[in-house]
C-alpha cells in the first residue's frame, strides 16, 4: 500500500496533469468546419504513437520486400528493411534486435499499441513472429518513452492487425520449401457481413537446420554439418470485429505461439542436446468509441508465457512461466482549433516464476511480481501559417511503490517546401530492470536503477513525385546519453550479476533512400537503400572500459535492393553488410564484418476471383561464411521457392 505522503504526491502530480491538459474542453463544444476538414481523421483513428511521434521517422518495409519475404520472420524481414541490427543464433533460434546502439531490452516490442515484451528478460524473439501474420509492420527508432514506456531507449517495433472493411469471403493460402528441410505454410480467411468481421490466420515453419559451416575453431578449418538443430514453429491469430455508429468499435485478438526447438552446439562444442519450448498466449480485447470531437478508447491485454530450457550436460532443466495483463484507457478530444488532445492512463500487472527442476528437488530462480500505473498526456498542434505541427508528451509512472522522474518528450515537423520537411524530437527515455535483473538467483541486483537519459534526433526528408519518377530521401542525426546502464558481468568463474555501469553516450547518422521510375505502364525499376552509422560508447571516465564501443554494436550497418520489373513479374537484388563487432568490453575481440548478397523472383498471379505470387528466393548467393553471434556459424547459399494465392468472392 502507498503510504499517505506517496498518495498525495500522486494525486497532485495527477491532478496538474490533467488539469494542464483538459484545458481545451469546452472548445470542444463549438462548431468548427476546419475540424470535419482536417483533424477528424486524425482524431479518431491515428494511432497514437504516429500521432504524437511528429520528430520520428517511421521505417515501413517496402512492399516488394514484403511480398519476397512474406513466410519469413519479421526478423530477416526488418534486417533487410531498416537498420535493425539483427543477433541471430541461427535460422529459427533466438533473434533478437539492436536498434541506435542499444541492447535487446532496449528495443520496446508492441501489438496493436499495447507492449508485449517478456516481463521476465525484457525480451521479445523476433524468429517467432511470422511477417504472414500481420498486417502492418512498422519500426520508430528514437521512440520517446512518454509515449511507449520503459524499454523504447533504443526505439519501438510495432505489429498491427486491422479490421476487415470490405463484405464477403476472402482466403489465401501460402506453403513455401527450401533448403536444409525447411518448409512453410499460412492460411488466411476472412468473412465480413454489415457490422461483423471474422479473421483467422495459421502459420507453420519446420526446418532441419543441417547446413554446412567452417569449423574455424578446429585446426584445418574442417567443413562440417550443424547437429541438434531442428526446429517447428506454430502460430495462430484470430480476430472478431463489431461496429456500428452507436457502440464504437469492439475487438477481441488472439494470438497464439508454440515453438519447439533444438539449440546446436557453438563452433566450441562438440555436441549439445539443449533445447527450448515456448508456449505463448494472447488476449486482447480494444474497445474505440467515436463521438462528434471526442473519441475513448480502452484495450486490454492478457499474456501468459511459458518456456522450458533443458540441457542434460549441464543439468538444466529451466521453466519459466508468467502472466502479464495490461490494461490501456485513452480519452482524445479537441482541444483548440487545429489541436487534438489526449490523457490516459495505462496499468499493468506482472507474476514470474522461474525455477530449475530436477529429479533431485527442485531450485527457485526468481519467483516476483510487479505493479506498474502510468499517466500520461499528449497534445498535437498545427500552426498553419508556419507550415508546422508540433506535439508534446509527458508521463509519470509509478512502479510498486516507486515512483520515476516526470517523463517529457517535444516533437515538430516543418513543411518547408512542397518537396522538404524538417522534423526532429527531444525526449527522455527510460528502462526499468526486468524481474530477472533484479530477483535471479543466484546474481539477482534488487539495487539496480532504472536506465534512464535524453535523446535528441533531426531529420530533413525530400520527396519528388510525378508520373514517371517517385523519389524520397531522408538523412536522420542523432544523439543519446544514458545513465545507469545495465550490464551483466561474472562476479565468479560460474555468477553473473548485473551492475549500472554509469553513462553511454550513442549518436549515429541515418540514411534512407528509394527510387522509382517508371519507364513504360508496364516497365518499371526500384532501388532503395539505408545507411546507419552508429558510434555507442561507455563514457564512463571511471570505468576500464571508457570510450570502448559496445558489444556488438557496428559502426556500420547497410542494405538495399534493385529491383527491374515487367508487367507482372519482378527479379530483385538485395543485400546487407555488417561491419565488425566487438565481443569483449575491452574492444580486443571481435567477429569480422559480412555482407550477404540475396536474389529474388516474383511473378504476380492475376485472374478474375484469384490472385496471388510465386517467388524463389536464393539467399547468400555468394556462399558467404559469416556469424551473427560469435561461434554460432549461420548458413551457406541456399533457396527457397513458394507460392501465394488469395480467393475473392
Amino acid at each position: 500500500m502507498l503510504s499517505g505522503i506517496k498518495a498525495t504526491v500522486f494525486m497532485n502530480r495527477y491532478i496538474i496533469i490533467s488539469f494542464l491538459f483538459s484545458l481545451g474542453l469546452p472548445a470542444a463544444a463549438q462548431k468548427d468546419s476546419l475540424w470535419k476538414k482536417n483533424l477528424k481523421e486524425i482524431t479518431i483513428t491515428t494511432d497514437r504513437v504516429e500521432l504524437y511521434t511528429l520528430g520520428n521517422r517511421i521505417d515501413k518495409p517496402d512492399s516488394l520486400l514484403q511480398r519476397i519475404f512474406k513466410s519469413s520472420p519479421i526478423g530477416s524481414l526488418l534486417d533487410a528493411s531498416s537498420g535493425l541490427v539483427i543477433r541471430s543464433y541461427g535460422p529459427g533460434i533466438l533473434a533478437t534486435s539492436s536498434l541506435r546502439g542499444g541492447n535487446a531490452q532496449q528495443t520496446a516490442m508492441s501489438w496493436n499499441g499495447l507492449s508485449i515484451n517478456s516481463p521476465v528478460n525484457g525480451l521479445s524473439d523476433l524468429n517467432l513472429i511470422p511477417s504472414f501474420l500481420f498486417d502492418g509492420i512498422s519500426v520508430l527508432p528514437g521512440l520517446a518513452g512518454s509515449l511507449q514506456g520503459s524499454g523504447a531507449i533504443g526505439g519501438g517495433i510495432n505489429l498491427n492487425n486491422s479490421a476487415l472493411k470490405k463484405e464477403g469471403f476472402s482466403a489465401e493460402l501460402m506453403q513455401t520449401a527450401g533448403s536444409f528441410g525447411t518448409y512453410t505454410g499460412g492460411f488466411k480467411f476472412n468473412y465480413t457481413k454489415k457490422k461483423w468481421s471474422h479473421s483467422v490466420k495459421g502459420f507453420y515453419s519446420k526446418t532441419n537446420n543441417n547446413y554446412s559451416f567452417i569449423n574455424r575453431a578446429e585446426a584445418g578449418n574442417p567443413k562440417e554439418n550443424l547437429t541438434n538443430a531442428e526446429g517447428k514453429n506454430y502460430s495462430v491469430l484470430h480476430q472478431t470485429a463489431y461496429q456500428s455508429a452507436k457502440a464504437g468499435i469492439f475487438k477481441i485478438n488472439y494470438w497464439g505461439t508454440f515453438a519447439n526447438r533444438q539449440i546446436p552446439p557453438t563452433l566450441l562444442m562438440e555436441n549439445t542436446t539443449a533445447r527450448q519450448l515456448d508456449n505463448i498466449q494472447k488476449t486482447m480485447v480494444q474497445w474505440d468509441k467515436s463521438f462528434k470531437k471526442v473519441s475513448l478508447k480502452f484495450h486490454s491485454l492478457f499474456q501468459n508465457d511459458y518456456l522450458k530450457y533443458s540441457e542434460k550436460e549441464l543439468d538444466i532443466n529451466s521453466i519459466s512461466k508468467s502472466i502479464f495483463i495490461t490494461n490501456d484507457a485513452e480519452l482524445r478530444f479537441k482541444s483548440f482549433k487545429n489541436s487534438t488532445s489526449s490523457i490516459g492512463a495505462v496499468h499493468s500487472f506482472t507474476k514470474a516464476n522461474v525455477a530449475n527442476v530436477l529429479n533431485t528437488g527442485t531450485t527457485t530462480l526468481n519467483e516476483s511480481e510487479r505493479n506498474q500505473v502510468a499517466f500520461w498526456a499528449s497534445h498535437f498542434h498545427q500552426i498553419v501559417k508556419l507550415r508546422t505541427s508540433i506535439s508534446a508528451s509527458v508521463r509519470q509512472e509509478l512502479v510498486d511503490t516507486k515512483f520515476l522522474p516526470l517523463i517529457p518528450a517535444l516533437g515538430f515537423k516543418t513543411h518547408l517546401h512542397k518537396t522538404l520537411d524538417i522534423y526532429g524530437q527531444t525526449s527522455k527515455v527510460y528502462r526499468i530492470p526486468t524481474l530477472n535483473d533484479l530477483n535471479w538467483i543466484p546474481g539477482g541486483n534488487p539495487e539496480l536503477k532504472p536506465e534512464s537519459g535524453w535523446a535528441n534526433e533531426l531529420s530533413a526528408e525530400l520527396n519528388k513525385k510525378n508520373k514517371q519518377l517517385y523519389f524520397t530521401t531522408s538523412v536522420t542525426g542523432y544523439s543519446r546519453l544514458i545513465t545507469n546502464w545495465i550490464q551483466w558481468q561474472p562476479v565468479s568463474s560460474q555468477i553473473w550479476s548485473p551492475i549500472n555501469i554509469g553513462k553511454v553516450n550513442s549518436r549515429g547518422l541515418e540514411l534512407r533512400s528509394t527510387l522509382k521510375i517508371s519507364i513504360t505502364n508496364k516497365i518499371y525499376s526500384k532501388t532503395g537503400l539505408n545507411f546507419d552509422y552508429t558510434k555507442s560508447e561507455n563514457v564512463d571516465a571511471t570505468n576500464p572500459n571508457y570510450k570502448k564501443q559496445l558489444l556488438y554494436i557496428p559502426y556500420f550497418k547497410s542494405s538495399g535492393f534493385i529491383a527491374f520489373g515487367i508487367k507482372n513479374t519482378v527479379l530483385l537484388l538485395q543485400g546487407v553488410w555488417v561491419g565488425k563487432r566487438y565481443t569483449g568490453s575491452d574492444n580486443l575481440d571481435s567477429i569480422p564484418h559480412y555482407g550477404l548478397i540475396n536474389l529474388a523472383l516474383n511473378h504476380n498471379l492475376n485472374l478474375k476471383k484469384t490472385n496471388g505470387n510465386a517467388f524463389l528466393r536464393v539467399n547468400n548467393i555468394l556462399n558467404k561464411s559469416y556469424e551473427a553471434i560469435v561461434w554460432r556459424p549461420m548458413p551457406s547459399i541456399n533457396f527457397e521457392f513458394g507460392i501465394n494465392i488469395c480467393f475473392n468472392n
